[in-house]
């Protein structure tokens, strides 16, 4: 198969995956055309220099899937319901995931470099919660160590303390600035005793 044939498609396709429940990622070179994961599978579909497209992991049952209008699943977990361990942070995922949040942390709100970087699931998997794009965020190591195995409640709660107390700080810091801009200009107007 001619990868001009998959290129013009890959709009369609990409919807196609994540309409039936894959994850849709980054690509990592410019010889990859679509990058997917289901479950613990990673699937790309490449091309090399002679226009020519090689299939990896489940690329091609979901690409002739797609092309046939046909109905595909794509493995979402084991046999006995739960989803396969994560053995490590794929790069590409933490990838999809800035681009579609940003470089901050969902905690502290400060950014995040690639070193420091992990995935955080808002549900975490011990309460149910599925490894899946829609339950990552990205979040800082010490962050996310700090916020453990907490309910999405209580991570929201934390992330909202957090904010308030770096509101907090600006809004003091600002308020200082102010007050000392004031005096200094020595507006009678502004109260001596604040």
């Amino acid at each position: 198969m001619r990868a001009d044939e998959v290129r013009k498609q890959v709009a369609g396709f990409t919807a196609f995956l994540k309409a039936a429940g894959a994850e849709v990622l980054l690509t990592t070179n410019e010889w990859e055309l679509v990058r997917f994961r289901t479950a613990d599978v990673t699937s790309v579909i490449y091309f090399n220099k002679k226009g020519e497209t090689s299939f990896t992991g489940d690329s091609f049952t979901a690409w002739k899937a797609f092309r046939n209008n046909q109905a595909w699943k794509p493995a979402l977990a084991t046999e006995d319901g739960k989803r396969a361990p994560r053995v490590k942070k794929a790069s590409p995922v933490i990838r999809t995931v800035r681009e579609r949040d940003g470089d901050l942390c969902f905690f502290c709100r400060k950014e995040v470099i690639e070193s420091e970087a992990s995935l955080e699931h808002l549900v975490p998997l011990g309460h149910g919660g599925p490894s899946h794009m829609s339950n990552f965020f990205l979040a800082h190591k010490v962050c996310n160590s700090r916020a453990g195995h907490l309910s999405a409640v209580e991570k929201i709660a934390f992330h909202v303390r957090e904010e308030l107390k770096n509101a907090e700080k600006w809004w003091k810091r600002d308020n200082k600035v102010g007050t000392y801009f004031l005096r200094s200009r020595g507006d009678s107007t502004f109260p001596r005793d604040y």
